[in-house]
């Protein structure tokens, strides 16, 4: 098989030239562009440190692929390399699941050369990723990780652990809805697979000694000491930590220098970088980056509980500065639409859930001001006052695309003079003067209380000024044809003299006189 030079596109043996740009091809494998009869070799896609990675389409079902081929040079040179290769496929074969990419097949070209057929994925790696954004939000870094996390869950399941976690392992898939479903975890090749049913005699020829990506390894994969789930959780943690600070934790100008910072130095706090962050989630990250992993985030699962917990805490207290003991209370929210920001006090206490709702625990008595905010929407204001009784909100947030003008969200408030045992009602109306008005309306009750929103359209008045306008014009064209009309029968514009114009007798009887005829005489016949 040859290879464009430029466009590196497959062609057989025969072809010298490329026909699309006129470049030579060069041999790259033996054989015709064509795997087990059915695999046909478009064009080279990239090349890693053990093998190339080829677009391909199936003879028969016509479907796209990815095959990775072993270099063919590096195939006698290292006899791992090869175990290696047949590792990655049936770890990756193993794990199915939406974050890793499928493999589907593996063979060997000609008995000599392995390859394995993947799903085709096209998108942009977590590295080029980082790469044009730096730095990424909390919220975006924990949607990420969430699905990362997810596949590599799923290998841990499998008694896989993949060993070798890196932005350039990470593929994100265009065209998906979402980041859980763009991901996708790629290279197995290093994973260290502990299932005996799953691997049988192979088990016994699996790779050891130092491997991995320096900057992502964990300390005991520094020592050479067995690795294990917590392994990963560690290279997971330097990936975060690199999403929201804009770099990996530990550098050097040598691969000894980046070991010796692994296995003792403390990770740089954020703020050492200039990155402002909440205490709660760079405790969050530096629990996945202990040195001890004993001591270091259990499991990918509580990874992202500890992160989500950190960024979107599930309750919130707010004292008061009184330092008495004051009652608390919950509140429950409801959103329209859901996943929207929740601020107390302009203070980010969480996002609502899918179905719109959160709940605020612990919030003391005294006014506390709520904003809640979602992109592409305005924001939600309210002012709530807690005496210690359950309350639940409903916060309506209008498109801000919208063209119809909207007034501000109504501002709720709670007396504190209420009786606790008497249900009230308050409503807050808005009226700008605009199109719309809005209303309010909340029940009070020790118990459930329940607020509705509801919208009617505001008075219309009697006219616009633009239809007063055009009716001031029409009505003066009326009278001015009007006028030149009379005009013109009064002679005033010259012409014939008019005829006798004899009165229309009227529908009544009356007495017919001299006056019922009424003669019109030029004017000049006057003079």
């Amino acid at each position: 098989m040859k290879e464009c030079q430029l466009c590196k596109t497959c062609y057989s043996d025969s072809v010298a030239t490329c026909p699309k740009d006129g470049m030579p091809t060069a041999h790259t494998i033996a054989g015709e562009p064509v795997l087990e009869g059915k695999y046909h070799l478009e064009c080279r896609l990239g090349q890693g440190g053990m093998g190339v990675v080829y677009k391909a389409r199936h003879a028969y079902l016509k479907t796209q692929l990815a095959i990775k081929i072993i270099l063919p040079d590096l195939v006698g040179n290292d006899p791992q390399l090869v175990t290696r290769f047949r590792q990655e496929a049936l770890a990756a074969a193993a794990i199915r699941h939406q974050n890793v990419v499928a493999v589907t097949d593996y063979g060997v070209i000609e008995g000599k050369i392995p390859f394995l057929v993947m799903e085709y994925v096209e998108g942009e790696s977590l590295h080029d990723l980082l790469a044009r954004e730096k730095v990424l939000t909390p919220e975006k870094a924990l949607e990420l990780m969430t699905a990362i996390c997810s596949g590599v869950g799923a290998a841990h399941h499998q008694g896989i652990v993949h060993r070798d976690l890196k932005p350039l392992n990470i593929m994100i898939c265009s065209g998906k809805p979402s980041l859980s479903q763009a991901v996708k975890i790629l290279d197995f090749g290093l994973a260290k697979i502990k299932s005996g049913e799953l691997l049988g005699s192979f088990i016994q020829a699996q790779t050891t000694g130092l491997m991995g990506s320096p900057y992502y390894m964990a300390p005991e994969q520094w020592a050479d000491d067995e690795p294990d789930s917590r392994s990963d959780v560690y290279s997971l943690g330097v990936m975060l930590y690199q999403m929201l600070a804009g770099d990996v934790p530990f550098k050097g100008s040598s691969i000894p220098a980046i070991m010796k910072k692994h296995i003792s130095d403390p990770a740089p706090g954020f703020a050492s970088l200039g990155v402002r962050i909440a205490p709660e989630i760079e405790a969050a990250v530096l629990h996945t980056l202990a040195k001890d992993k004993d001591k270091r985030t259990a499991s990918v699962d509580d990874m992202i509980a500890e992160l989500k917990e950190a960024i979107y805490p599930s309750s919130i207290g707010i004292h008061t500065t009184s330092g008495q003991s004051l009652p608390v209370a919950p509140i429950e929210i409801l959103t329209n639409p859901p996943g929207a920001r929740v601020y107390v006090d302009n203070v980010a206490v969480g996002e609502s859930q899918a179905d719109g709702s959160i709940t605020l625990s612990g919030i003391q008595t005294g006014n506390h001001r709520l904003r809640i905010s979602k992109a592409g929407f305005d924001d939600w204001f309210g002012e709530v006052y807690c005496d210690g009784s359950p309350q639940k909100l409903v916060a309506e947030l209008q498109n801000s695309s919208d063209a119809i003008p909207r007034p501000p969200a109504p501002t709720v408030a709670f007396s504190g003079g209420i009786s606790p045992d008497t249900p009230q009602k308050f409503s807050s109306t808005q009226d700008t003067g605009g199109e719309m008005q809005k209303t309010a309306l909340q029940n009070i009750t020790t118990g459930e209380q329940n607020i509705s929103v509801a919208s009617q359209p505001a008075r219309k008045g009697f006219g616009s000024p633009l239809i007063w306008g055009a009716a001031a014009v029409f009505l003066l064209f009326i009278f001015g044809a009007a006028g030149l009309g009379g005009a013109y029968f009064l002679g005033l514009f010259g012409g014939r003299t008019p005829e006798v114009n004899k009165a229309t007798a009227s529908p009544s009887p009356t007495p017919k006189t001299e006056e019922s005829t009424v003669s019109l005489v030029d004017r000049k016949s006057v003079v």
